[in-house]
Order: C-alpha cells, then sequence, then structure tokens
C-alpha cells in the first residue's frame, strides 16, 4: 500500500511518500522529476525545478518537444551539471548557469 499525499503548485505536482519528497513537471514533451528528502523538502525541489525548467527553456528556446530535447542533449546535461554538483544544489542564479556553459575552447594551456 502506497501512503502518498499529492499536492499541485504553479510550477509542478508534489508527491510526498514516507520522508521522501518528489516534485514533477511537465514540459513540453518532457517530464522532469526531482526527488529528495531531509534539508531537500518540497520547497527546495520546487526552487530546483524551476531553475531546470528555465534552464532547458532558454537552452531550447521554447518547451522542448522530443526531437529538440535529443537535439539540445549536451547543453542540457552542462546545465544540469551546473545546477545540481554531486547531489547538492550549487547554482541558481540564470546569467551565471548561462555563462559557465559557454562552449568556448580555452585560450591557454
Amino acid at each position: 500500500m502506497i501512503l502518498a499525499v499529492l499536492f499541485a503548485n504553479a510550477e509542478g505536482n508534489i508527491l510526498i511518500e514516507r520522508s521522501v519528497y518528489i516534485v514533477y513537471t511537465v514540459l513540453g514533451d518532457v517530464s522532469i522529476y526531482v526527488v529528495g528528502k531531509d534539508e531537500y523538502d518540497e520547497l527546495a525541489l520546487s526552487e530546483v525545478i524551476f531553475v531546470i525548467t528555465s534552464a532547458v527553456k532558454d537552452v531550447c528556446g521554447k518547451p522542448p518537444s522530443e526531437r529538440l530535447f535529443l537535439d539540445k542533449y549536451g547543453r542540457i546535461c552542462l546545465c544540469l551539471d551546473e545546477i545540481v554538483w554531486q547531489g547538492y544544489l550549487e547554482n541558481t542564479e540564470k546569467d551565471r548557469i548561462k555563462r559557465l556553459i559557454r562552449l568556448k575552447p580555452p585560450t591557454e594551456f
């Protein structure tokens, strides 16, 4: 038997299963899930999913179709790597994430 509570908010849905929080949303043809517990409660995860959806929209230029998501997969992965590092929230500022994911070759070695 699954004991869960489901809430709806502006950014997505919140599912609470025992002490684990799951926040999810649908963006175009893509479903995005963020899972956390302890200090990463539903409020923190809502912020994370907002940053992720904003980054995906910026990279794709619009809510992505499955094809567009796969075409931009490399840059989306770079965004996710800058937002979450080793399971911890690292960056939430849109401009900083854009600056960090620029794919420019190094000028000096």
